[in-house]
C-alpha cells in the first residue's frame, strides 16, 4: 500500500492492542488485493441508551478507479466487543475486495 493505514477513533480509548490488530487485518486485506492505494479505519463508540457500549467499524479503501466503503453499526449485540467488530467489518471488506479483484480480473 502506498500510504500507511490511517486508525481513527471517536468517543473511543486509543488502544495499542487494537491498532496492531488492525494493522494486521489490513495487511490481510492487501494479500487480498495488492493493488490497494490507502486504508482507513473508524473506531467509534455511537451515544446511545444502550447500557452497555457498542461499536462501530468503517473501512475507507482506496483502490484504483474506486472507493470501497464498509460500514458494520452497532445493530447487533456482536458489536458490544469492538475487536468482533473489528472482525465483522474485516469480513466484509475482504468480501468487496476480492468481488472488486474478480471485477478487475474478468474485463
Amino acid at each position: 500500500m502506498k500510504v500507511p493505514v490511517q486508525i481513527t477513533y471517536r468517543d473511543v480509548d486509543q488502544s495499542d492492542a487494537l491498532d496492531e490488530r488492525i494493522r494486521f487485518k489490513v495487511e490481510k486485506l492487501e494479500e487480498t488485493f495488492d493493488r490497494m492505494t490507502s486504508c482507513h479505519v473508524v473506531i467509534e463508540k455511537p451515544h446511545s441508551s444502550h447500557a452497555r457500549p457498542q461499536y462501530s467499524v468503517h473501512f475507507g479503501i482506496n483502490v484504483p478507479g474506486k472507493e470501497i466503503m464498509v460500514k458494520r453499526d452497532s445493530a447487533d449485540h456482536a458489536h458490544e466487543d469492538v475487536y468482533i467488530a473489528l472482525k465483522n467489518s474485516y469480513q466484509a471488506a475482504r468480501r468487496q475486495l476480492k468481488e472488486y479483484a474478480e471485477k478487475m480480473r474478468n474485463h
